[in-house]
């Protein structure tokens, strides 16, 4: 009898811990939302660039919709005779500082909500989302477009925000925001 039942127990442990259907929930358990509907509050650890963040548990989250311009390069610090640090001085950062700086005020240390659409993750198996602030609902991943950030780079089957996000990149490009400037 007890051999049984220790049978019994064993094959309903493995049907759970090895059945498709469970292993894809558990990837699902770190935003627990089905495709469209808004994750919890999570917390952004650090922005990467003006399309991809580092949330506090250290997944990264490509925003929905948008290319943005490469990450500024960090440059070398450089020191006089006497190890004093030299700045360098330009008058206006570039484009790419903008756009990094912009998305970096606007969330690194803040909570936002992620909003997944058809495909959570591309073919690079990162996550993808829209990002909302947790504050007063900024749309981030248009926010970014109607700055002139970032390209519009919208791909099927991810739709659901496509033309708010192409009204948000035409704003930039009539108002010659960001990379549309003279």
């Amino acid at each position: 009898m007890q051999g049984k039942t220790a049978r019994l127990i064993f094959l309903a442990l493995s049907f759970f811990i090895f059945n498709p259907a469970m292993l894809a929930a558990a990837d699902q358990s770190l935003f627990s939302s089905p495709a469209g509907a808004p994750s919890g509050k999570v917390r952004v650890q650090r922005v990467i660039s003006a399309d991809t963040l580092l949330l506090e548990n250290n997944e990264r989250v490509h925003l929905i919709g948008l290319k943005a311009l490469p990450t500024p390069e960090i440059a070398t610090v450089e020191r006089d005779q006497h190890g004093f640090v030299i700045e360098k001085t330009t008058p206006m950062d570039s484009l790419e500082e903008q756009a990094f700086n912009f998305v970096k005020e606007l969330l690194e240390g803040k909570y936002v909500y992620l909003e997944f659409d058809t495909q959570k993750k591309d073919e690079d198996f990162h996550i993808q989302a829209y990002v909302f602030t947790e504050k007063d609902k900024t749309f981030v991943n248009a926010e970014v477009l109607r700055k002139g950030y970032a390209s519009l780079h919208i791909l099927p089957p991810n739709m659901k925000y496509a033309e708010r996000l192409r009204a948000a990149y035409l704003s930039a490009r009539q108002e010659k925001s960001g990379l549309h400037g003279d």
